[in-house]
C-alpha cells in the first residue's frame, strides 16, 4: 500500500548547522497493516510522517501510495497533500471549537475537491463514522463540550470519513491521562481492524507500540535501525540502542570464541564469565560482542542448588521490590556488575541472600558491540 524509499529530509538551524531530519529512510507498509514509527524525541518519526502526508517536501527519495508516486526526488514530482487520499490525526486533534461534532466530522466531505457529496451522502457517511467511534448520540453537541478522549475520537472520525487509503496518526494519545490512554489504545486498534484502513502510527511510547502494532520501525538519529513485529523487536534486538530503548534489559560485553551462524549459538568470553548466546546475525571469531537478557527471562536459585557451569553467575541480592505478580531483584555480582531480575515473589529469595542466576542461552541475545 505504501512504499518509502531512501527518504531524506534535512533541517538546518539559523546558523546553518544541521538540526535533525531523516537520512535515507526506507520501508513498506502492507494493506490493512498497523505500522508504527517508534523512537525518542528528535529521531525523525514525525518528519517521516509529515513527508508521507505532503506537509513537508523531502530533499530526495520516493514515496508511492498504492503504486502511484506521491513524491519522486529524481523527477521533481510532488503530489499536493489534498490529492494524496490520506487521512491524518494530529497530536493536538485540531478540533474546530465553533463547529458541532457533526460538522467537524463532515468538514472533509464538504470541502472535497474530487467528489461532490449530496446532503444525504454526507449524513449517511458522518452518522456511520460517528457511530463507529461512539459519538453518534453527541453529534449535535458543540465540540468544546467533549472530553479529551471524545475529542480524540472525533479527530479520528474526521480522518476516516472520506475512507482514505492511508491513515496517519501522530502521537494521538499523548495528551490523555494514563488510564484513558490505555482505553483509547484498545479502541484505536479495534477501529483500525474494523475499518481495515492501512495505518502509520507515530509514538515514543514503547508499551503503546508493542500493544497496537503489526510491525514496528525503530528510529534513531534519522535512521531506521530495526523493523519487525513487536515480538521480534523485544526478543531479538539487533543493536544496543534497540535493546535499551525497548523495555528493560541487562547488557554485558565480551569477545566471541568461534564463528557463529545467523540463528545459531555461540560462546562469548564475557566480563561475567563464558556465556552461551543466541546470534540473530552471523559473527566471526574474536569479534567484540555485547549480549542482552531481559530481567524476566533470568532464573533465580538458592546458592546451594545444583545449577552450575555455563550461563550461571553467583551474587548477592542487594534489593527486592515487590510489584504484585512479580518481584524485582537487584543482584550484585562481586561488586563489579549489577544484574536485574524479575521473578515470582514466592521463590523464597530475600534481600541479603546469596543466589545463583541462570541466563537461558536461547534468551541471551548477542548483538554487535
Amino acid at each position: 500500500m505504501l512504499r518509502v524509499q531512501n527518504l531524506v529530509k534535512r533541517y538546518q538551524a539559523q546558523a546553518g548547522e544541521p538540526a535533525g531530519g531523516v537520512f535515507g529512510v526506507s520501508f513498506e507498509v502492507k494493506k490493512g497493516e498497523m505500522f508504527t514509527l517508534l523512537g525518542p524525541s528528535g529521531c525523525g518519526k514525525t518528519t517521516t510522517l509529515r513527508c508521507v502526508a505532503g506537509l513537508e517536501t523531502p530533499d530526495t527519495g520516493v514515496i508511492a501510495l498504492d503504486s502511484a508516486p506521491m513524491f519522486d526526488g529524481d523527477t521533481d514530482l510532488i503530489v499536493p497533500m489534498y490529492d494524496r487520499d490520506i487521512g491524518m490525526v494530529f497530536q493536538s486533534y485540531a478540533i474546530w471549537p465553533h463547529m458541532s461534532v457533526f460538522e467537524n466530522a463532515a468538514y472533509p466531505l464538504r470541502v472535497s475537491r474530487k467528489i461532490k457529496y449530496s446532503r444525504a451522502d454526507i449524513d449517511k457517511k458522518v452518522d456511520r463514522v460517528l457511530e463507529m467511534v461512539g459519538l453518534l448520540k453527541f453529534k449535535n453537541r458543540s465540540a468544546t463540550q467533549l472530553s479529551g478522549g471524545q475529542q480524540q475520537r472525533l479527530a479520528l472520525a474526521r480522518a476516516l470519513v472520506r475512507e482514505p487509503k492511508l491513515l496517519l496518526l501522530d502521537e494521538p494519545l499523548s495528551n490523555l491521562d494514563a488510564q484513558l490512554r490505555e482505553q483509547m489504545r484498545a479502541e484505536l486498534k479495534r477501529i483500525q481492524l474494523e475499518w481495515g484502513v492501512t495505518t502509520i502510527y507515530v509514538t515514543h511510547d514503547q508499551a503503546e507500540a508493542m500493544a497496537i502494532s503489526d510491525r514496528v520501525a525503530v528510529l534513531d538519529h534519522g535512521l531506521i535501525v530495526q523493523i519487525g513485529t513487536p515480538d521480534e523487536i523485544y526478543e531479538l534486538p539487533r543493536s544496543e540502542f534497540v535493546a535499551n530503548f525497548i523495555g528493560r534489559t541487562n547488557m554485558f560485553r565480551g569477545k566471541l570464541d568461534t564463528a557463529a551462524e545467523a540463528g545459531g549459538m555461540g560462546v562469548v568470553q564475557s566480563e561475567i564469565g563464558p556465556m552461551r548466546c543466541k546470534f540473530p546475525a552471523s559473527s566471526t571469531a574474536g569479534q567484540d560482542i555485547a549480549f542482552v537478557v531481559r530481567p524476566e527471562n533470568i532464573e533465580l536459585h538458592p546458592l546451594a542448588s545444583a545449577h552450575a557451569g555455563q550461563n550461571v553467575v553467583e551474587g548477592k541480592v542487594t534489593n527486592r521490590v515487590y510489584l504484585g505478580e512479580v518481584a524485582e531483584y537487584s543482584i550484585d555480582l562481586d561488586g563489579k556488575f549489577q544484574l536485574l531480575v524479575r521473578a515470582p515473589p514466592a521463590n523464597g529469595v530475600s534481600a541479603g541472600d546469596r543466589v545463583k542466576a541462570y541466563l537461558p542461552p536461547e534468551k541471551t541475545i548477542a548483538i554487535f558491540s
